[in-house]
């Protein structure tokens, strides 16, 4: 069924909202600023370009994460910590980026689709917790802010 809902969440949201990338790289840019210079630094000529594919991972992650979250929880157990050590890139970013396209996701969900809601926002607690306990394997500190336990919608809105 997780899976039924996390296609259910996703088909929609490109139905109703085509491509997001704009919209969720300025909710994200709105919850962390310093991040623009970032992705400046990194996207080299092609700025849009990175954002646009960290999007569409962050899009992947979850849709990873509903299949088959050991699989997931692989890939990004290798990526969190190769962004912290050696982009310099701590994982209140890396989770910012995955809670800025939620809450454009979230937006897109009717209001009477309450099990589809409690879905996405229990997903999320899972991926910021397993976030959290990969700061153990950091090379180099990080001293970003902590993730949030929970989504706050209102910090992206």
């Amino acid at each position: 069924m997780s899976s039924e809902l996390a296609e259910l969440g996703l088909d929609r949201l490109s139905s109703e909202r085509g491509d997001v990338t704009g919209i969720v790289m300025q909710r994200f840019y709105r919850a962390f600023p310093d991040a623009r210079a970032s992705f400046e630094h990194h996207g080299l000529n092609d700025v849009a370009g990175l954002e646009g594919r960290m999007v569409a991972e962050s899009a992947f992650l979850l849709l990873q994460w509903s299949e088959n979250p050991a699989i997931a929880r692989i890939d990004h157990g290798t990526a969190v910590p190769h962004h912290n050590d050696t982009l310099k890139i701590g994982p209140h970013w890396y989770m910012g980026m995955v809670d800025a396209f939620l809450t454009v996701l979230l937006e897109t969900i009717p209001g009477d689709a309450i099990e589809e809601y409690s879905y996405w926002n229990a997903m999320r607690d899972e991926i910021a917790g397993f976030f959290v306990s990969l700061r153990e394997e950091f090379v180099l500190t990080d001293l970003g802010a902590e993730i949030p336990a929970k989504l706050e919608t209102e910090r992206f809105c």
